[in-house]
């Protein structure tokens, strides 16, 4: 098995459920994601199958992400499911298309960012979800990220003391929307959490081409949804010219390939002191490969049939 699958997640389950499930629909045992998503959130993850669970740590990383932020409330855990710790009125806030936006900007690009006291960081060796479900306390390591894009596509008034932001923000991994949307609700002087949270994208991988979980249960031929991994990596691919390199490469060995170009969306690219490449033979992956001085050396290789 070497294959990728596009999994619509649903609300209440962990990504490990996900996992556990699609270890009973596919009999397969090596089954992993490619980055983990809140029981509380639903949308896109990725998981890799079999032996392309060697390639996780070259998929895009990048993540889009809808988000609702409910405004005058802060919650024990940054989002719906904790207790309420704070409430302030809103009906008179200020909330002009202008207002929001300069508050939005202050989050565009590189940022720090506190993490979440319930999340899976680990501090003095244990998680910080764990110290606090023992009523303990810690000091919050504060790490930097990445907001690519952040904007305001809708506000909702219904409830004028609760006001609901959505926001659409595509961010690098490791970025904490729950710890976004506090942030977002102290610049605003009235405090918020997350009520709401759709992941639409990761990487290359979109809400457009993912089944959801219940549907790929359900299925009679659920190998019609598996997909070719290596089309969503961000290494580009370079296919050998020879067989004797394949065999080379498919044995560890690091070859001098007859072609100093490789292939990339149909682009003839020159290959690149260090960088790394998929390496195919015949359209048949053989592995993680780097160029160092204009040698392919094997960084992982796959023992496929």
């Amino acid at each position: 098995m070497f294959a990728a699958i596009n999994i619509y997640k649903p609300k209440g389950i962990t990504s490990h459920d996900v996992v556990s499930r699609l270890r009973r629909v596919y009999s397969l045992k090596k089954i992993g994601h490619l980055g983990t998503l809140d029981p509380l959130a639903e949308g896109v993850l990725p998981l890799c199958l079999g032996q392309a669970t060697r390639l996780i740590e070259y998929f895009p990383s990048d993540k889009r992400y809808t988000a609702e932020v409910t405004l005058g409330q802060t919650t024990a855990t940054l989002d719906s499911e904790g207790e309420v710790l704070s409430e302030v009125d809103c009906s008179e806030l200020e909330l002009s298309e202008e207002r929001l936006e300069s508050v939005l900007a202050r989050f565009r690009g590189v940022i720090q960012q506190q993490v979440p006291l319930y999340s899976a960081v680990h501090v003095a060796g244990k998680k910080l979800y764990e110290l606090a479900r023992q009523g303990k306390t810690a000091d919050l390591p504060v790490r930097e990220t990445v907001i690519y894009e952040l904007i305001c596509t809708g506000l909702n008034r219904d409830n004028p003391a609760h006001p609901v932001l959505t926001l659409d923000v595509k961010c690098a991994s490791g970025t904490y929307i729950r710890s976004l949307a506090r942030d977002i609700g102290e610049a605003l002087g009235c405090g918020a959490y997350m009520s709401g949270l759709v992941r639409t994208e990761h990487g290359r991988f979109t809400v457009s081409d993912s089944v959801p979980l219940e549907t790929l249960q359900q299925s009679e031929n659920p190998a019609a949804y598996l997909q070719d991994p290596t089309a969503f990596l961000s290494v580009p691919v370079i296919a050998l010219s020879h067989e004797d390199e394949a065999k080379k490469l498919w044995n560890g060995m690091k070859v001098l390939p007859a072609a100093s170009e490789s292939h990339e969306g149909g682009t003839l690219i020159k290959l690149k002191p260090n960088a790394l490449y998929l390496a195919t033979w015949q359209g048949k992956p053989l592995g993680v490969v780097q160029c160092v001085s204009h040698w392919l050396k094997p960084v992982k290789i796959f023992h496929l049939d």
